[in-house]
Protein backbone atom coordinates (compact mmCIF):
# COMPACT_ATOMS: atom_id res chain seq x y z
CA UNK A 1 0.00 0.00 0.00
CA UNK A 2 2.75 2.42 0.86
CA UNK A 3 4.31 1.94 -2.60
CA UNK A 4 1.09 3.20 -4.21
CA UNK A 5 1.20 6.33 -2.06
CA UNK A 6 4.91 6.97 -1.44
CA UNK A 7 6.59 5.67 -4.61
CA UNK A 8 3.93 6.12 -7.30
CA UNK A 9 1.93 8.98 -5.75
CA UNK A 10 -1.30 7.34 -6.91
CA UNK A 11 -4.51 8.29 -5.11
CA UNK A 12 -6.08 5.37 -3.25
CA UNK A 13 -9.85 5.30 -3.58
CA UNK A 14 -12.33 3.27 -1.55
CA UNK A 15 -15.90 3.88 -2.62
CA UNK A 16 -15.88 7.59 -3.44
CA UNK A 17 -13.29 8.50 -0.78
CA UNK A 18 -9.59 9.10 -1.26
CA UNK A 19 -7.83 7.38 1.63
CA UNK A 20 -4.27 7.13 2.93
CA UNK A 21 -2.23 3.97 2.48
CA UNK A 22 -2.51 3.38 6.23
CA UNK A 23 -6.33 3.60 6.09
CA UNK A 24 -6.49 1.42 2.95
CA UNK A 25 -4.40 -1.26 4.66
CA UNK A 26 -6.69 -1.19 7.69
CA UNK A 27 -9.76 -1.53 5.46
CA UNK A 28 -8.20 -4.45 3.56
CA UNK A 29 -7.48 -6.20 6.85
CA UNK A 30 -11.05 -5.59 8.10
CA UNK A 31 -12.82 -6.76 4.94
CA UNK A 32 -10.28 -8.52 2.69
CA UNK A 33 -12.86 -10.15 0.40
CA UNK A 34 -15.21 -7.18 0.03
CA UNK A 35 -12.99 -4.15 -0.38
CA UNK A 36 -12.55 -2.58 -3.79
CA UNK A 37 -9.39 -0.50 -3.72
CA UNK A 38 -9.03 1.67 -6.81
CA UNK A 39 -6.87 4.40 -8.24
CA UNK A 40 -7.51 7.05 -10.84
CA UNK A 41 -5.70 6.69 -14.16
CA UNK A 42 -4.16 10.14 -13.81
CA UNK A 43 -0.53 8.95 -14.08
CA UNK A 44 -1.02 6.30 -16.80
CA UNK A 45 -3.40 4.84 -19.35
CA UNK A 46 -4.81 1.40 -18.53
CA UNK A 47 -5.32 -1.00 -21.44
CA UNK A 48 -7.73 -3.76 -20.38
CA UNK A 49 -7.90 -6.97 -22.43
CA UNK A 50 -9.02 -10.59 -21.95
CA UNK A 51 -6.45 -12.57 -19.93
CA UNK A 52 -5.30 -14.89 -22.74
CA UNK A 53 -4.79 -11.99 -25.13
CA UNK A 54 -3.01 -10.01 -22.42
CA UNK A 55 -0.65 -12.90 -21.69
CA UNK A 56 0.20 -13.26 -25.39
CA UNK A 57 0.70 -9.51 -25.64
CA UNK A 58 3.06 -9.48 -22.66
CA UNK A 59 5.14 -12.35 -24.08
CA UNK A 60 5.52 -10.41 -27.32
CA UNK A 61 6.40 -7.25 -25.39
CA UNK A 62 9.09 -9.13 -23.43
CA UNK A 63 10.59 -10.49 -26.65
CA UNK A 64 11.12 -7.03 -28.09
CA UNK A 65 13.98 -6.46 -25.65
CA UNK A 66 14.62 -3.80 -23.03
CA UNK A 67 13.61 -0.89 -25.28
CA UNK A 68 10.99 0.32 -24.78
CA UNK A 69 10.46 -0.30 -21.09
CA UNK A 70 8.63 -3.33 -19.64
CA UNK A 71 4.85 -3.05 -19.49
CA UNK A 72 3.50 -3.19 -15.92
CA UNK A 73 0.51 -5.50 -15.78
CA UNK A 74 -2.21 -6.65 -13.44
CA UNK A 75 -4.19 -9.86 -13.58
CA UNK A 76 -7.79 -9.72 -12.41
CA UNK A 77 -9.71 -12.69 -11.08
CA UNK A 78 -12.40 -11.85 -13.64
CA UNK A 79 -10.19 -13.05 -16.49
CA UNK A 80 -8.80 -9.70 -17.59
CA UNK A 81 -5.30 -8.27 -17.82
CA UNK A 82 -4.55 -4.59 -17.32
CA UNK A 83 -1.48 -3.15 -19.04
CA UNK A 84 -0.18 0.25 -17.92
CA UNK A 85 1.29 2.61 -20.51
CA UNK A 86 2.27 6.28 -20.54
CA UNK A 87 -0.55 8.72 -19.90
CA UNK A 88 -2.36 9.87 -23.02
CA UNK A 89 -0.75 7.29 -25.35
CA UNK A 90 -3.36 4.50 -25.52
CA UNK A 91 -5.92 6.43 -27.59
CA UNK A 92 -5.04 4.49 -30.82
CA UNK A 93 -6.22 1.31 -29.07
CA UNK A 94 -9.71 2.67 -28.39
CA UNK A 95 -12.22 0.85 -30.55
CA UNK A 96 -10.09 -2.28 -31.09
CA UNK A 97 -12.29 -5.33 -30.47
CA UNK A 98 -11.80 -6.74 -26.97
CA UNK A 99 -9.81 -3.72 -25.75
CA UNK A 100 -10.97 -1.17 -23.19
CA UNK A 101 -8.93 1.90 -22.27
CA UNK A 102 -9.19 3.82 -19.00
CA UNK A 103 -7.43 7.16 -18.93
CA UNK A 104 -7.30 10.40 -16.99
CA UNK A 105 -8.67 11.31 -13.58
CA UNK A 106 -12.11 9.85 -14.35
CA UNK A 107 -10.65 6.48 -15.40
CA UNK A 108 -10.34 3.87 -12.65
CA UNK A 109 -8.66 0.51 -12.12
CA UNK A 110 -8.83 -1.86 -9.17
CA UNK A 111 -5.55 -2.36 -7.32
CA UNK A 112 -4.20 -5.45 -5.60
CA UNK A 113 -4.95 -6.96 -3.24
CA UNK A 114 -8.58 -6.12 -3.96
CA UNK A 115 -10.85 -8.10 -6.25
CA UNK A 116 -8.57 -11.10 -6.62
CA UNK A 117 -6.08 -8.98 -8.52
CA UNK A 118 -2.30 -9.29 -8.46
CA UNK A 119 0.66 -7.69 -10.20
CA UNK A 120 2.28 -9.70 -12.99
CA UNK A 121 4.82 -6.93 -13.58
CA UNK A 122 5.28 -4.22 -10.94
CA UNK A 123 5.01 -0.51 -11.88
CA UNK A 124 7.93 0.31 -9.60
CA UNK A 125 11.55 -0.81 -9.52
CA UNK A 126 12.04 -3.47 -6.88
CA UNK A 127 15.72 -2.65 -6.33
CA UNK A 128 15.03 0.96 -5.39
CA UNK A 129 11.75 2.70 -4.63
CA UNK A 130 10.99 4.59 -7.84
CA UNK A 131 8.33 4.31 -10.53
CA UNK A 132 9.42 2.68 -13.77
CA UNK A 133 9.19 4.57 -17.05
CA UNK A 134 6.05 3.52 -18.87
CA UNK A 135 6.05 2.53 -22.54
CA UNK A 136 4.16 4.53 -25.13
CA UNK A 137 0.79 2.84 -25.68
CA UNK A 138 1.15 3.15 -29.45
CA UNK A 139 3.91 0.49 -29.34
CA UNK A 140 1.24 -2.02 -28.25
CA UNK A 141 -0.71 -1.77 -31.52
CA UNK A 142 1.56 -4.03 -33.64
CA UNK A 143 1.96 -6.42 -30.70
CA UNK A 144 -1.80 -6.48 -30.23
CA UNK A 145 -2.37 -7.28 -33.91
CA UNK A 146 0.16 -10.14 -33.72
CA UNK A 147 -1.33 -11.49 -30.47
CA UNK A 148 -4.87 -11.30 -31.88
CA UNK A 149 -3.82 -13.07 -35.09
CA UNK A 150 -2.11 -15.88 -33.16
CA UNK A 151 -5.14 -16.23 -30.87
CA UNK A 152 -7.44 -16.58 -33.90
CA UNK A 153 -5.20 -19.13 -35.64
CA UNK A 154 -4.11 -20.98 -32.49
Amino acid sequence: MSAYEDVLAWPLIVGSDIVSAHRALALVQETPDCLELQTACSAFDAVIVPAALGSDLLVLADRRGPDPAPVPSLAYGTGEKVLLVALGTAAPLIGVAGVRVESGPCGRITLPPAGGSHWDTWPWALDEPRPITLSDGRCLMPLLRTAMASTLTG
